[in-house]
């Protein structure tokens, strides 16, 4: 392959960008180069067959069909595949432009500053207001916009300090860059806080003095994004300050027509993750609160991003929506969303979360007869489906189907080299704990305290509440 840069560009082109790219350089006025336009017409001519017409796409070869009586220069071929390159990244850029009319006029603006253009500036400055008037919502990208558009304004203005409206030109640019600058700090604080929660990190995102005193001017009462990343940092910060979440909740039902879908998504994602952080510390009332969010996402349209769900917010939806009891409708979420899933995990999703919801429904036979004979490649379904078919087998005291599977699971295991050390130590120990568990003398009262001591004291041991609601059933039989 004569040039793995460019190749690699194009790769990404889908065929209507490859047509209209072509019809860029077909412009003198964007390419006056006609071998640029030739070379393109062979890697696309290639492009559009299969990887060994790619590969027959040697310097050699390149070089004889675009110049055969000429004698073969290295430095000419490199040369022309730099400038085809560039071409196609000024093509990109030209693509984005124009998809972004806003941005196109804060452009036009500048450029039409002279006096003989000031027909076509008062036009083109009553077009941004109507595109500013109709932004989807309050984002960063919306205040650094108003700044552009109130700064070409000033800019013109400055260059007559004394005119009698020069500080109606000042402000408003002022007071659009200081908004700017505070939602885009809160935005990056919040980043902070988030990847200090995963990683340790000695670095500390530094604020102005004064910065947080400043925020609580009645001014920024009205500012939605500033109010709502304040509840986040306050719910990152102390999370055991309900009031926090409630604030939050509260702000983002009231200002949700006000907010760009991006914002609104992560802050939905910061609170879904709130949520689940009290539902580890084992508050169960959490989990309606925690479905209430999931419902405000999908009423929002926000629950998708770029017309997919991942698996992980799937499963995620599925569990909440399970310890809630809305059983139906997480049957008619996994039937309706996993169309939304990856192609590659979309089957494997839908049959081990419809497998989950039939276990909460204590429909044992389905969920056997749905994951009985089915290997998931991937390891995390993997892992997830034995583990269901595992305690299926127990509440259904299927007790020979249950001692195989306990074997079988124990041979993968310890076969399996994509499974860490740490978590096969998991599921071991919930494998012996569950074969101790099935062979209990449920009257044996001491036996099964002495069981549940030792599980209540392991460390790392999977689905260990679940081990604990099974123990203490047998503990409540054994004392009748």
């Amino acid at each position: 392959m004569f040039s793995e840069k460019l190749i690699s560009l194009l790769q990404t082109f889908s065929k209507y960008e490859l047509n209209r790219f072509r019809k860029f350089l077909l412009s003198p006025y964007l390419n006056d180069q006609e071998d640029l336009t030739r070379l393109f017409e062979m890697v696309n001519d290639a492009l559009r067959k299969d990887d060994q017409a790619l590969s027959a796409l040697t310097k050699e070869a390149v070089w004889k069909t675009l110049y055969p009586k000429q004698k073969f220069d290295d430095a000419h071929l490199r040369r022309l595949a730099s400038d085809l390159t560039q071409s196609a990244l000024r093509f990109l850029a030209e693509e984005n432009r124009k998809q972004d009319s806003l941005t196109e006029a804060l452009e036009l603006q500048k450029v039409l500053e002279k006096p003989e253009l000031q027909k076509h500036l008062t036009g083109v400055e009553r077009h941004i207001r109507k595109e500013l008037e109709a932004e989807s919502g309050q984002s960063t990208w919306y205040y650094l916009s108003q700044f552009r558009y109130h700064w070409n304004i000033y800019n013109r203005a400055s260059k007559v300090v004394a005119t009698a409206d020069f500080m109606d030109k000042l402000l408003p640019a002022d007071q659009s860059l200081e908004l700017f600058y505070i939602v885009q700090k809160l935005k990056f604080y919040v980043a902070w806080l988030i990847f200090r929660g995963f990683r340790s990190t000695e670095q500390e995102l530094l604020v102005i003095p004064g910065f947080w005193e400043y925020l609580r001017q009645p001014k920024f009462e009205e500012v939605p994004l500033v109010l709502i990343y304040q509840d986040v940092i306050r719910c990152l910060t102390e999370p055991d300050e309900e009031d926090h979440f409630h604030n939050l909740m509260s702000h983002l039902e009231k200002f949700a027509d006000k907010l760009a879908k991006g914002d609104l998504r992560e802050c939905y994602q910061i609170a879904q993750n709130y949520c689940a952080f009290k539902l580890n510390k084992g508050r169960v009332d959490y989990y309606p609160i925690f479905f209430h969010v999931i419902i405000n996402t999908i009423n929002l349209n926000i629950l998708l991003e770029n017309g997919q769900i991942s698996e992980g917010v799937f499963k995620n939806i599925v569990t909440v929506s399970l310890g809630s009891g809305e059983y139906e409708w997480a049957e008619k979420f996994i039937e309706e969303y996993s169309a939304y899933l990856p192609s590659d995990i979309k089957e494997n999703a839908r049959t081990f979360n419809l497998a989950y919801l039939y276990f909460y429904q204590k429909k044992y036979e389905k969920v056997i007869e749905l994951l009985k004979n089915v290997e998931y490649r991937d390891i995390v379904y993997a892992l997830g489906a034995k583990l269901i078919l595992l305690r299926t087998y127990f509440e259904s005291d299927e007790y020979l189907a249950l001692d195989s599977l306990i074997d079988s699971f124990r041979i993968f295991l310890r076969r399996n080299k994509l499974i860490s050390k740490s978590l096969k130590r998991e599921y071991i120990s919930f494998l012996n704990f569950l074969k101790k568990l099935s062979t209990l003398d449920s009257s044996n009262y001491n036996a099964i305290r002495i069981l549940r001591q030792r599980v209540d004291e392991a460390l790392n041991v999977t689905s260990k509440k679940w081990l604990l609601e099974k123990i203490a059933e047998l503990e409540n039989k054994a004392k009748r």
